[in-house]
């Protein structure tokens, strides 16, 4: 599982005020943590009044300071993309790139010129997919065309929205079965998403994540968007990847438990 760490995120506010304040300890401190908790990226979003792209520059800075980790380079803003490029000392990931016009058109040109992985949102103008078919047609078109920008199918990163579970009709059954269609029709491809996304508006959010996590890691997620500190979390993603066979002799499960990790 390929663990995308969400809390390096200037939208929040915990991150926002060390931003003003410059507090670098804060901003290591998030790093370290979750690279601890296993994760494989940082998702770094500068998104703050200060003046996003100087932001990206001082987040980059104390986060590659602190752990030799990749990074997920996320923002709305194609010129804090570009900013974020030149500065990564590993391969990034970018996200996102959509179905949406003005993003496909401004972050495409991004995709193709630059070694990296893309995390394809299908989202488009017509705003969130609405059905299993709506999913499967959306990541076919944005797929192919981040192929024909020269993306390899193991570099994309496809997330099928996840959507409110209470507000919207069987929207946790439809990207469940979208995982299993787009893991069958692409085996290499990855297959990500904010899997807590899914449990706004509802009490004690934890528990609806974590069981909604291992579902769709049984249907075919091989990566996730998440906090990865949150207290059970990792064992149960280590767990399943044993009953799936995913974790050959369970060995990483048990030097997990042996290191006391979880």
């Amino acid at each position: 599982m390929i663990i995308i760490g969400e809390k390096i995120n200037a939208t929040r506010k915990q991150v926002g005020a060390a931003i003003e304040a410059r507090d670098r300890h804060a901003v290591a401190d998030l790093a370290s943590i979750q690279a601890q908790a296993g994760a494989a990226y940082l998702d770094i979003n500068g998104g703050h009044p200060t003046g996003e792209i100087e932001t990206v520059r001082w987040l980059l800075e104390i986060v590659q300071e602190t752990v030799n980790l990749p990074v997920v380079l996320d923002s709305a803003n194609p010129k804090a993309i570009q900013e974020g490029l030149k500065l990564v000392k590993q391969k990034p990931i970018i996200n996102s790139v959509s179905l949406e016009k003005d993003r496909l058109e401004q972050y495409l040109p991004l995709v193709k010129d630059h070694e990296c992985g893309v995390i394809a949102l299908l989202m488009s103008d017509a705003g969130v997919p609405t059905s299993l078919d709506d999913r499967k047609q959306r990541a076919e078109e944005l797929i192919g065309k981040l192929q024909d920008a020269g993306k390899k199918i193991d570099e994309i990163y496809v997330d099928p929205c996840f959507l409110a579970v209470y507000t919207e009709a069987n929207a946790g059954l439809d990207v469940l079965q979208a995982i299993r269609w787009m893991r069958q029709k692409w085996p290499q491809l990855h297959i990500t998403g904010g899997v807590s996304n899914s449990s706004y508006g509802l009490p004690k959010r934890k528990w609806v994540n974590q069981a909604y996590l291992v579902l769709a890691i049984g249907a075919g997620l091989d990566s996730v968007i998440i906090d990865p500190t949150v207290e059970g979390t990792l064992p149960l993603v280590m767990a399943a990847e044993v009953i799936l066979g995913l974790d050959q002799m369970g060995m990483n499960y048990i030097e997990a438990g042996r290191s006391d990790r979880i």
